[in-house]
């Protein structure tokens, strides 16, 4: 009996050995601050599917929603140094620019993480994505691919950063 009692006892902690409880996120590297200060970027939240549909609702040309996504402050660099600053502001700016292009969003690729502003402590989630954007002025077709990268926070867009290449067009 002891025997049998010393085997049920192993295979119970063998298998209690096995499972694990550690549901740390898993870290892909990490972000520095101005003091050198590093903080880790994970892979926690999917948010992805927040910023394709901030881009859908831009291809359709719909400023309540994107008015809705944006935080009220936020912030966008473009990539020729353009500042926009305001919820208002960058709705007033979309409608303009959209106006003069007809600019249209082919998304491509999108990676999202999670890590924590050395600065302010606050925990983000991040999007990078790569676009290729059709402009259409006065009839004529460019072809710009765009790399986005945005903070995201309680499903509202924080701010983003826009860098830009013109792409040649294939006859």
């Amino acid at each position: 009996m002891n025997k049998l009692y010393i085997l049920l006892l192993s295979i119970c902690m063998i298998s209690f050995s096995c499972e694990t409880s550690d549901n740390s996120p898993v870290v892909i590297g990490f972000s520095a601050g101005e003091n050198g200060e590093r903080s880790d970027i994970t892979l926690e939240t999917d948010i992805t599917e927040v910023w394709f549909e901030y881009l859908t609702a831009h291809n359709n040309r719909d400023y309540d929603k994107i008015a809705q996504m944006n935080s009220d402050d936020i912030e966008v660099w473009g990539p020729a140094g353009q500042y926009i600053q305001g919820n208002e502001a960058h709705i007033e700016f979309l409608k303009e620019w959209v106006a003069a292009t007809d600019v249209k969003w082919t998304p491509q690729w999108f990676i999202n993480n999670t890590g924590e502003n050395t600065e302010t402590g606050q925990v983000n989630n991040y999007v990078t994505s790569g676009h290729q954007m059709t402009f259409t002025i006065d009839g004529e077709e460019t072809i710009f691919y765009q790399v986005h990268d945005a903070v995201i926070s309680d499903g509202k867009i924080i701010n983003f950063n826009v860098y830009e290449q013109q792409r040649a067009v294939s006859e």
